[in-house]
């Protein structure tokens, strides 16, 4: 137990040092805005909930006050003074003594407290590995060893023919038959190194596979010693004996996936005890066995992890939520009061239906700071009614945030990456074997042998429906080439499957993801980008959502019209114009966001990094453009200074420009639009729907 309380503390030490960073550097940053109280607010908040769990009250003390400073500047009650930084300061500096007071403290022989591992062997966690798992290891390596011997001798081989070669040249030698015979070798050389290359490519792939394995966790070893803490908060609500059930503690996912749900799972145990509990004679009068119940449950649904938390007690208030959402002006009162839109409100920060707050329920933030974790792991949350009775949040969080294998496709202009797992079958379709079946295209897959083109006994029926429907083109046909699809089939959890049709396969690679956080993006369907090369990203799709979606359209999407890559006369197909956006930026990143979401909306994109490759393109390119989107603060020329020189030349006048920049001054602002810009755009409130409406507007 003393092993286990020594490494929660190491953990909360780690923790409370990168609150406390974030906080000095916004007090550092200069003026706090109401974000920058926000984000104190979720940090102190999150402080407090940790100190608690490592029993450290005088931590959550300073905590609590400082939080019920904050609330009041949260709720905009008051301006945020000069006090109130200092106040805000000066806790954090208790904070930080009191930690550094238990750092010194070395232990009694009494057994007092004893000082935490340092920060180095905070960040140390352990983790079981099985036994199997380290053989794997073993062997991966064994392999390596072995290639790693075996292009040393072809590099000896290589030499030995190199030295061979120099003997034998002379007056003598026959430079035809040394010739051939140094090809011969070479090419035998240069066999050897290929089939050296490849069994590096996948011993390299296995030894991926097998370290990225012993990172995944069990949930009980993050999860499981949680019974004790709630069983503890109960009594100090007053809610006497709670029985605390878990389950899918053996589920495996990401280490620092599951730490980063510990402290948003804490927040939901105890907002269940403090707003679902009943009292007893309430239970016993509604047939509920004596003892309440908190459960913890944990699976895994495709590639993601669903952790949620439910009670028996009263259910979500719709009523209490819907008035505090009127008082709060999160909704009208006559807006419906839909049961699903109702408890999504409970998420928002600083919402709460309870009417005091106290040293265990705190002041409303619980809710708020489970979902800003949820969005920080590229996940989502959700209330729901329990069956039959109850309250269940679930959250929803991809299983691992560091890499996955992936296969790498394109559809329309962008490339998609789709996780390895969930595939079932990539297949090459003719487009003779395509069959109208109720108004949906299929094609009939034995999942022994591949497509086939009759519609066999054996064979199954598989819609097929082009991915890009769900990237932002709806209207998107069937995309075939020579003849042929390009088809992707995933199964479902019902044990069917469907066929996304793309463009091209390119290659399965193992992707670095990083957290799609750029604004604009599709989070739910788009949870990372991963970055292979250059500046063109992959954007790696959730499946679940993705076939969630294909659902809710009807199982359909896009349409088939038997023409391929023919037009209705059997000659070239009508091409629908598609609009032409020219996007101007110095940054790099800033060109890939925008290009993305135009693309994704149905335009066509051409890039510029400043004014006078921008002139320069529109000068000499055959192609009509439609509408020029440029930054103002550029190398060169400038966007002020490329809009001059559109407007001052009569074949380019016409071109609507649209000014999206940093720059937000007022006098900027007139000069944009007295220079003849049809609308200016401040990257600070930069919102994809703006853009997109303004662009549909000049058109």
């Amino acid at each position: 137990m003393e092993a286990l309380r020594q490494e929660l503390l190491a953990v909360f030490e780690a923790e409370y040092r990168d609150h406390l960073r974030v906080v000095r550097d916004i007090l550092a940053a200069g003026p706090v805005d109401g974000r920058g109280i926000g984000e104190i607010f979720r940090r102190v908040h999150s402080l407090k909930g940790a100190a608690r769990v490592v029993e450290r009250a005088d931590i959550e003390t300073i905590a609590h006050t400082l939080e019920g400073r904050l609330f009041g500047l949260l709720d905009g009650q008051r301006p945020v003074t000069a006090e109130d930084i200092a106040a805000i300061g000066t806790a954090m500096d208790q904070v930080d003594a009191r930690m550094q007071d238990l750092a010194e403290a070395p232990a009694g022989p009494d057994g007092g407290e004893a000082a935490p591992p340092g920060r180095e062997e905070a960040a140390g966690s352990y983790v079981q590995v099985p036994v199997s798992r380290l053989d794997a290891l073993v062997g991966v390596m064994h392999d390596m060893m072995g290639i790693a011997e075996r292009q040393e001798r072809l590099w000896a081989d290589l030499e030995d023919l190199t030295a061979a070669a120099a003997r034998r040249t002379g007056p003598a030698a026959d430079p035809a038959a040394e010739l051939s015979r140094l090809t011969r070798a070479l090419f035998a050389l240069s066999r050897e190194r290929g089939r050296i290359a490849g069994q590096a490519d996948r011993a390299m792939m296995r030894l991926d596979e097998e370290v990225r394995a012993v990172t995944l966790v069990p949930a009980g070893t993050v999860f499981g010693s949680l019974t004790g803490m709630v069983r503890q908060i109960a009594r100090e609500h007053g809610s006497g004996e709670v029985t605390v059930r878990l389950l899918g503690m053996d589920v495996r996912a990401d280490r620092r996936v599951m730490q980063a749900l510990r402290d948003p799972v804490i927040h939901l145990l105890r907002n269940a005890i403090v707003h679902g509990l009943e009292s007893p004679a309430r239970r016993q009068a509604e047939g509920k066995p004596a003892e309440p119940v908190l459960t913890l449950s944990v699976r895994m649904l495709g590639v993601r992890l669903l952790v949620a938390v439910s009670d028996d007690g009263r259910g979500p208030d719709l009523e209490a939520i819907a008035a505090r959402a009127i008082r709060q002006g999160l909704m009208q009162p006559d807006d419906p009061c839909l049961p699903e839109t109702l408890l999504s409100l409970v998420f928002a920060p600083g919402f709460s239906t309870r009417a005091e707050a106290d040293r265990l329920s705190g002041r409303g933030m619980g809710l708020s700071v489970v979902a800003e974790a949820a969005r920080a792991l590229q996940g989502s949350v959700r209330m729901e009614a329990g069956n039959p009775w109850g309250t269940v949040v679930t959250m929803a969080v991809p299983v691992s945030r560091r890499q996955r294998t992936t296969l790498v496709v394109e559809a329309g202009d962008m490339t998609i990456g789709l996780p390895g797992r969930v595939i079932e079958r990539l297949a090459r379709v003719r487009q003779a074997d395509i069959r109208m079946v109720d108004g949906r295209a299929c094609f009939a897959l034995d999942r022994r042998r591949g497509p086939e083109s009759g519609l066999d006994a054996g064979a199954a029926l598989v819609p097929v429906v082009p991915l890009a429907a769900f990237l932002g083109r709806p209207d998107a046909a069937l995309p075939v080439h020579d003849g042929a699809l390009s088809v992707v089939v995933l199964g479902m959890a019902d044990g069917g499957c469907c066929g996304f049709a793309v463009d091209r396969m390119r290659e399965v690679r193992i992707l670095h993801i990083s957290d799609a956080e750029a604004a604009g993006l599709d989070s739910e369907l788009i949870p990372g980008v991963g970055w292979p090369r250059g500046d063109r990203p992959v954007f790696v799709l959730n499946p679940d959502t993705l076939l969630e979606r294909w659902r809710m359209a009807g199982a359909t999407g896009g349409h088939f019209d038997g023409a391929g890559d023919a037009g209705p006369d059997g000659g070239a197909p009508a091409a629908r114009r598609v609009p032409i956006v020219l996007v101007v930026d110095d940054s790099i990143t800033t060109r890939t966001l925008q290009k993305t979401i135009l693309q994704t909306h149905g335009y066509d994109v051409l890039l510029a990094t400043d004014g006078v490759e921008a002139l320069a393109l529109l000068h000499r390119s055959p192609r009509r453009i439609d509408v020029i989107v440029t930054d103002v603060e550029m190398p060169r020329m400038d966007g002020f200074a490329l809009l001059d020189a559109v407007r001052s030349d009569p074949r380019l006048s016409r071109i609507p420009v649209v000014l999206m920049t940093s720059r937000n001054e007022e006098a900027d602002i007139r000069r944009g639009l007295e220079g003849g810009a049809r609308a200016y755009v401040t990257k600070q409130g930069f919102e994809q729907g703006e853009l997109l409406d303004i662009i549909r507007g000049v058109l």
